[in-house]
């Protein structure tokens, strides 16, 4: 594992690895004082991406704040909870209570339980793999609790969960434990020869499929919220089991579906969220935002927050679970604690929210154990001993509910991939409002002015000089560095903005551009945020595909923007730079490949450039939902939300009519045909 971990982490930091990092002298920030120094104050500024909606959540956070600091009243909480549970929930609507066609396909049984394999479809076609455990002794009918597993291979198999699940099931609970999708036997992407997945462990499984949802306007919550709503429609189905007493419990990613089913599905009682809840701000700070399901769809700027999955259930038993050196922030789950007895307060019942801590990390321990069976056996009215018992487990076979212990590889069956498509529904705008729609779905802010050009030296590299610079803007949020290209007799009567995708220094090796300083044109290209000089070599997120970050994609999700808004926003600075520095040439922007979708974010939006050339156009990102295993560089790229009104084809149709001359060119590029389209 250790070994996994160093190789993973190697390969990240060679991806994200500032492309300056072996020769600082090239940096818009050394200061040039030998070795790899860079300018105090922007040292970090590589951070620049993550700085920017992190900045934002809290500017959100802080509203929200502001509003809950408000509320006094039972009406006033109850109002609340409405429109938080409307955030959370009312993207469910677009599914629909099918037959679950549930069938039992093997029992297992001990000396004092029996142990049901259940297959259901919680779509049709897309199955849901669970074990119910039944105790041979208990009440009929009886309590039963939901067990939601974390990020485990296993799924619910892990020894780790039948320990609590079995020490619930011998006090007298019927126990109903599921593999989420992406885990146990419910991979998402399953490779037929090895069983494994083809993208990676869950995390991956999750963000993976969670982007393609991004793309068509939904997050991967609502498919994880979807499934436990349909896991209560099957204990209903069971008349072993007290409907009117039924609770919840998971750790880690299991606590993430215990808040999240537990605020929208009210036939659940008790709810003890374990090792997940804290505060957005507090997450955002350490962490930062985690795979795609943790992620309700632009969450953060409706004004929803961690507490706000508990202040939804008010004032039905809740039973926060913490350990003090938790990766997910004990002083948010305290700040969580104390905003939400407020809600329980005005509701009238203050005892029945709770919070425990103990000693650990990101586990279960045996005192925060004992404490879960006792807030179930108290509030779902099933006294006895809540001392925790040593259990034997079961094999990860043995729990098999399929033949071959994966659904993909064991019956004909449906994914989120699927799923995705048949609940994408597109809305053609006319282009008068298309502007519009662009700046709201992708978040973009023009709100960012340039207050020095801050000039830091210049190189020369093969027959060209570049002069380097950092633009300061008037919000210091970060600088924006850029290279000014050009040869000695340069008289920048012509100049080009190169937008590159992978950045400045990139774009020094294009052979294209020796040709355009040759011919007397100057070459301004800047690293936008999350490239070059901008992305973070420390990065580590759980949601890394094949070295794409998409937690940055969740983040800025969360807050109502996207990863070409974000750049977009850049892209103006650099035009700013451009007009005011060059104000007498003739402007072109030159945009290669994936990049083209944030220069079309910001030309749309602004009367910029009169011109402008298309290097290697990217294919319509409607193919990213329609193929299962698509590019995550170009996704990468994409605003969530997006696809149901436009793609960049729309986008780049709509320059023309704004007055915008286009040459749209393929790899194999004619030199002088570019040339003359510069200079004409």
């Amino acid at each position: 594992m250790k070994r996994n971990l160093l190789f993973l982490f190697s390969f990240l930091v060679a991806i994200n690895q500032p492309l300056f990092s072996q020769d600082a002298s090239k940096s818009a920030f050394f200061a040039n004082r030998g070795g790899d120094k860079l300018w105090l104050t922007y040292q970090n500024n590589y951070q620049a991406l993550y700085r920017i909606i992190s900045n934002e959540a809290c500017s959100q956070l802080d509203e929200r704040e502001q509003k809950i600091s408000t509320l006094n009243s039972a009406e006033q909480w109850k109002k609340h909870q409405d429109e938080a549970k409307a955030v959370l929930c009312n993207s469910l609507k677009k599914f629909e209570k099918t037959p679950l066609n549930a069938r039992t396909t093997g029992i297992l049984e001990r000396e004092n339980f029996i142990v049901e394999k259940v297959l259901f479809e919680s779509h049709p076609g897309f199955y849901v793999t669970a074990a119910l455990f039944i105790p041979k002794e208990r009440q009929n009918p009886a309590p039963a609790v939901i067990y939601a597993c974390g990020h485990s291979d296993l799924g619910f198999r892990s020894e780790t969960y039948q320990h609590i699940i079995l020490n619930l099931v011998e006090k007298g609970f019927i126990v109903l434990a599921f593999d989420p999708m992406g885990q146990g036997e419910r991979l998402q992407y399953p490779d037929t020869e090895n069983g494994k997945s083809k993208v990676g462990g869950p995390t991956r499984e999750h963000s993976f499929a969670g982007v393609q949802t991004l793309l068509t306007g939904s997050s991967l919550t609502d498919y994880f919220i979807w499934d436990g709503i349909r896991v209560l429609d099957y204990l209903e189905t069971r008349p072993e089991v007290d409907m009117a007493r039924i609770g919840i419990n998971g750790r880690s990613g299991g606590g993430t579906q215990t808040a999240q089913i537990s605020a929208c599905d009210d036939r659940i009682y008790a709810a003890a969220p374990e090792c997940y809840i804290t505060n957005f701000r507090r997450l955002l700070q350490s962490i930062g935002p985690q795979d795609a399901e943790q992620n309700p769809y632009n969450g953060i700027v409706k004004g929803f927050d961690h507490p706000d999955y508990l202040h939804i259930r008010a004032p039905k038993p809740t039973l926060i679970i913490t350990t003090t050196h938790d990766f997910f922030s004990i002083q948010g789950a305290r700040e969580t604690f104390k905003e939400v007895q407020k809600s329980y307060s005005a509701l009238g019942k203050p005892d029945n929210i709770k919070m425990v801590e103990d000693l650990g990390v990101h586990e279960s321990t045996k005192s925060n154990r004992e404490a879960l069976y006792a807030f179930f056996q108290k509030h779902l009215n099933l006294p006895g001993d809540p001392a925790d018992i040593e259990t034997t487990p079961f094999t990860p076979e043995e729990l098999w509910v399929t033949p071959t212990g994966q659904v993909g590889n064991s019956y004909d069956c449906k994914s989120v991939f699927d799923l995705n498509q048949k609940y994408f529904s597109e809305e053609k705008l006319s282009m008068k409002k298309l502007p519009g729609k662009v700046k709201q779905v992708a978040g973009i802010d023009f709100d960012r002015n340039i207050t020095a050009a801050v000039y830091t030296g210049r190189f020369d590299y093969k027959a060209f000089n570049v002069e380097k610079y950092f633009l300061e803007n008037d919000k210091k949020d970060y600088a924006l560095p850029l290279f000014v290209i050009k040869n000695a007799d340069g008289n920048s009567k012509n100049v080009v903005v190169w937008v590159h995708p992978e950045g400045k220094e990139k774009l020094l090796e294009e052979p294209l551009l020796a040709e355009l300083i040759k011919s007397g044109i100057t070459v301004v290209s800047a690293d936008l945020p999350g490239i070059g000089e901008l992305s973070d070599p420390e990065f580590s997120g759980d949601g890394i595909i094949q070295g794409i970050p998409f937690n940055y994609t969740f983040g800025a999700n969360l807050v109502g923007k996207s990863i070409p808004g974000i750049q977009a926003e850049a892209i103006d600075l650099l035009w700013q730079f451009t007009d005011t520095s060059f104000a007498e040439a003739e402007k072109t922007a030159v945009v290669q490949g994936t990049a083209a979708s944030a220069f079309l974010h910001f030309a749309v939006l602004k009367k910029s450039f009169p011109k402008v050339a298309f290097l290697e156009f990217p294919k319509p990102a409607i193919n990213l939902i329609k193929t299962e295993l698509y590019n995550p560089a170009e996704a990468f790229a994409i605003a969530p939300g997006s696809l149901p009104f436009y793609d960049l084809p729309d986008l780049k149709s709509y320059l023309p009519k704004s007055g915008v001359k286009i040459a749209l060119e393929t790899p194999t590029i004619g030199v002088e045909k570019l040339i003359d389209f510069i200079s004409e």
